[in-house]
């Protein structure tokens, strides 16, 4: 290839490259200004991981037509990355703690619009929490529950319905509704229960918060970004009346979302804390009832972003995170956590 050849092509590249990081920046400035206050930035957020990846293709035009200029993209945005994301790469050293003074809990969205329920009960086999919290739980999943269940499971608070806002509890140890007001939430009220752990009790929180169900039209999108914040702000509200929390379930929101702020104002997330990488968990099955995003027959990838958590209080330290079994059949996975108690 002549110089000139070699020059040119490098213009190409370097202009190419410097219209997406402005793009790149113009979305990260807006998004550490304003947070959510725009719209199209909180649809950003929910992919907002795959922004950097064009960052790898620039490093490489920097070193080869010699670009101070992208070279220094590179490296802000890079850094823009560890700053939002590096901690879930950082290997965790595990504890080790007595027998019996662990609680395991399971978050698990099962996807209402089904009737595959050998497949969750495996789930819940291969996983075997102390505690599940079930959303999007239909009739046909609770009998079973109930039928199947009972035996490992002989505490069961379930409110099902043939729609998305059923929800429900299995746990090996006690649990009972609590006397504290239930905020009304979009997807379905949450259950707030007492769970008797180890001679104390815990409030036990389980959410479906609202959905965003595409990216049109742009006022349904607004009013579901603003009724997450609303319900969040709730939640801390509930929060605060407890004095040993954990709450879980599928939250619809990322962690770059102000309902997400809102929420780790409160409590801390269980899978930043221990665990390891992304952990994506939506969206999963192809299933024709599932919510996984496609045109005709193509599908988006799976697994493009993080909408269940596990949440708890200061007074509990996580010894594992971690996404859990797929079923092949829910449009989510789910996200199984240790918790002990701190000293």
């Amino acid at each position: 290839m002549s110089a000139i050849s070699k020059r040119f092509r490098c213009q190409d590249l370097i202009a190419v490259s410097s219209a997406y990081l402005i793009i790149f920046f113009s979305w990260l400035a807006l998004y550490l200004l304003t947070g959510e206050r725009f719209t199209i930035i909180a649809l950003i957020n929910f992919v907002a991981v795959y922004m950097f990846v064009p960052l790898v293709l620039v490093l490489i035009v920097a070193i080869l037509c010699r670009s101070r200029w992208l070279g220094l993209g590179v490296l802000i945005g890079g850094a823009a990355f560890l700053w939002l994301w590096g901690g879930m790469y950082i290997p965790r050293i595990g504890k080790k703690v007595p027998d019996g003074s662990t609680l395991t809990v399971m978050t698990y969205n099962v996807l209402a619009w089904h009737n595959h329920y050998s497949e969750i009960l495996e789930t819940i086999s291969i996983e075997n929490p102390d505690v599940l919290l079930l959303q999007e739980l239909n009739n046909g999943l609770a009998e079973v529950l109930r039928y199947e269940l009972s035996g490992i499971y002989p505490y069961q608070e379930l409110e099902p319905l043939d729609n998305p806002k059923g929800i429900g509890v299995i746990s090996k140890f006690p649990i009972s509704k609590s006397e504290v007001a239930r905020p009304q939430l979009w997807a379905g009220e949450p259950q707030i229960l007492e769970l008797e752990w180890n001679g104390e009790v815990i409030m036990l929180v389980n959410i479906h918060m609202t959905p965003t169900t595409g990216i049109l039209p742009r006022d349904e999108v607004e009013q579901s970004i603003r009724s997450r914040e609303r319900e969040a702000m709730l939640l801390a509200d509930l929060i605060r009346q407890a004095d040993t929390v954990i709450l879980g379930g599928d939250a619809n929101t990322t962690s770059l979302s102000d309902a997400y702020r809102i929420l780790t104002g409160e409590l801390k997330d269980s899978f930043r804390e221990a665990g390891f990488g992304l952990g994506h968990t939506f969206p999963g099955s192809k299933i024709p009832e599932s919510d996984r995003p496609h045109i005709g027959s193509l599908f988006v990838p799976p697994w493009l972003t993080r909408i269940d958590y596990i949440f708890h209080s200061d007074d509990w330290t996580v010894l594992s995170a971690r996404t859990a079994h797929f079923d092949g059949v829910s449009d989510h996975r789910g996200v199984i956590v240790e918790l002990s108690r701190v000293d």
